[in-house]
């Protein structure tokens, strides 16, 4: 495929491969991932108009946003937008100078000129960002991370995207839920911008050479290597380009998904021009419109969530993780699986609402809308004291009063405390938590429990 026809540097736009991973990558106290050493990750490539590499043209200055947050190791939670999540990382190798205070910035814009890019090419969805919530307000959640490599040992375009996308994995930056976006600031080709690879679900990596293509804006190669991470362009669509650029749409040189492209601003690009090959189109083929990582503005639903006792609930899909009640929205068919996690000493006593039982929780945003989670400590106290001549026995063992006795008992199981009046006494009444003259009392140990038994002479 030539590039189109200009005296303007254009770029190649790089696809992502959509094809299963194999082997095994374990790092560090991390569980076994899939390697990505296999992944054949298509390229971001500077070219002239004549298809030749050409000098890269200066990169113009834009409006910045700025960046408040504190940079930390680990993926911060909960995230701020709940659903599956677009994570910002800023990597560089062992021995490259520090520039997150440049590119923090930068990055936060770049992801605020996405997303308004994202909303005005179709109102009813945005990239879901990792957000977090800081001095400033929400933010993306960004973390900066110095590769054990050097530069040199990531220099060559056949290594660099499977060494650091590995690198990310033992890490633990390797979440079925979440894609990545790296701004990789080391050496690199001054011609291939940047590379991505991953599938319309699961782990994905879309990567910005930062040194690399000056004049091309990094947010226009983070939106399209993100859009391959998400599935697109799929096989089906009737304008996909012949290989070597298949997984590109060769019908418009202004659709982000063009293999070829000059330095026009996120802002000249389109979201699938006419529709009809990788987004809101009406075929039979995967549409990235239903992508999970993003947020659907029509579609979203509360999940009300109501915590009693010690204990928290966390949800498998990244932005729930309350320790107290606490409603969270989500795209409405989202399907979750909620973890109950008491305090120590404690115990989920059971699930309430959408859930049953004291096993696991699993809901569907938009039909259930709340859920209620009981915790309570192992054990409580139930103290039996005795008045007049007689004793009091439990069908939980080990409690024999006369006179006064108490012992733990496994919070909400009942006990049932049985009266035994002594010779030439009988059974009168109940005080405290039981009352009346039945001879059997159930307690069901909800708190710590007092109670008396009254015995009188014949």
């Amino acid at each position: 495929m030539s590039p189109r026809r200009s005296g303007r540097t254009s770029i190649v736009l790089g696809a992502s491969l959509l094809v299963a991973l194999t082997g095994v990558v374990v790092g560090a106290g991390a569980p076994a991932r899939e390697a990505t050493s296999d992944w054949s990750p298509h390229t971001l490539t500077l070219r002239d108009a004549r298809g030749a590499i050409g000098p890269a043209p200066s990169r113009a200055s834009r409006a910045s946003a700025t960046w408040c947050g504190t940079p930390a190791q680990a993926d911060l939670v909960p995230n701020a937008v709940a659903g599956n999540p677009v994570h910002w990382i800023y990597a560089i190798p062992s021995d490259a100078p520090d520039r997150l205070s440049t590119f923090a910035s930068a990055m936060q814009t770049d992801a605020e000129a996405i997303d308004a890019w994202w909303r005005a090419g179709d109102p009813t969805r945005a990239l879901r960002s990792d957000l977090a919530l800081f001095s400033c307000g929400a933010q993306i959640d960004l973390t900066a991370i110095r590769l054990s490599q050097s530069g040199a040992q990531l220099a060559s375009v056949d290594v660099r995207f499977g060494e650091i996308a590995d690198a990310l994995i033992s890490l633990e930056f390797a979440s079925e839920h979440t894609k990545y976006v790296v701004y990789y600031d080391g050496p690199v080709e001054p011609d291939i911008c940047g590379q991505g690879g991953g599938g319309r679900s699961g782990l994905g990596y879309a990567m910005v050479y930062v040194r690399a293509c000056a004049g091309v804006a990094f947010d226009t190669t983070a939106a399209h290597e993100v859009l391959h991470t998400m599935g697109a362009v799929p096989n089906g669509a009737p304008n996909m380009c012949a290989a070597p650029d298949d997984g590109h749409v060769c019908d418009d040189p202004h659709d982000m998904m063009y293999p070829y492209g000059d330095e026009t601003p996120i802002t000249g690009l389109t979201l699938d021009t006419g529709r009809d090959d990788y987004y809101a189109h009406s075929g039979p083929w995967w549409d990235t419109q239903d992508s999970p990582w993003l947020v659907q503005l029509d579609r979203q639903s509360p999940l009300a969530l109501a915590i009693t006792g010690p204990g928290s609930v966390s949800a498998d899909v990244p932005g729930l993780q309350c320790g107290q009640s606490c409603t969270t929205t989500w795209n409405a068919g989202t399907e979750l699986a909620l973890t109950a996690s008491p305090a120590p000493g404690a115990k989920l006593v059971r699930w309430s609402d959408a859930c049953a039982g004291a096993a696991g929780c699993e809901v569907v945003a938009g039909q259930a809308p709340r859920v209620s989670a009981l915790f309570a400590p192992n054990t409580y106290r139930l103290v039996v004291s005795v008045k007049g001549q007689g004793s009091v026995r439990s069908s939980q063992g080990g409690l024999a009063c006369p006179p006064r006795c108490s012992r733990p008992v496994p919070s909400y199981q009942t006990a049932r405390l049985t009266p035994r009046p002594a010779k030439g006494w009988r059974f009168r009444s109940w005080s405290g938590a039981c009352r009346g003259t039945t001879l059997v009392c159930r307690v069901p140990m909800t708190a710590n429990t007092t109670t008396q038994a009254v015995f009188a002479r014949k």
